[in-house]
């Protein structure tokens, strides 16, 4: 039996976030984490294979975080 999950469904979900991103001129996503926590990321996104890296909100010193796909319960765009 063959196994019919493309082998790269991270990037394919990676393309959609992207495409998404795109599209609608965003600049800010809202998560909801595994843990139960909701963060909000701002700026310009970069989406690699498995997370998304972006500006914190808390102040403007140009700190970037990132949050791996895989904390990621629900997200917002």
């Amino acid at each position: 039996m063959t196994d019919t999950q493309p082998a790269t469904f991270d990037q394919v979900l990676a393309d959609l976030i992207s495409g998404q991103i795109e599209q609608r001129h965003t600049n800010e996503l809202r998560a909801i984490l595994s843990t139960g926590n909701e963060i909000t990321m701002h700026g310009t996104f970069t989406v690699g294979r498995d997370f998304i890296i972006y500006k914190t909100a808390k102040d403007n010193s140009g700190k970037w975080a990132m949050t791996p796909f895989a904390h990621i319960v629900q997200l917002v765009i």
